[in-house]
């Protein structure tokens, strides 16, 4: 899989970081830079200015159907 860099212009929370990158914090985007970015996570909720963000394409959208009990 190839990546590219992302350095943080800013002290940032992830799911923003995902918004900014990807358009969205959903749909298993936060989870895929946690998942390219080992140890991540223990630098705490917010992200210091200038660490470099390995970033994956966008993942792929899973989609389920609705399931709804009273039809």
């Amino acid at each position: 899989m190839s990546y590219e860099d992302y350095p943080l212009p800013r002290d940032e929370r992830l799911d923003r970081v995902a918004k900014a990158i990807y358009r969205t914090e959903r749909e298993g985007t936060v989870e895929a830079l946690l998942e390219a970015n080992p140890g991540l996570a223990a630098l705490g909720p917010i992200l210091p200015r200038g660490t470099v963000l390995k970033v994956p394409a966008r993942p792929a959208v899973v989609s389920t159907a609705t399931v709804r009990p009273w039809e």
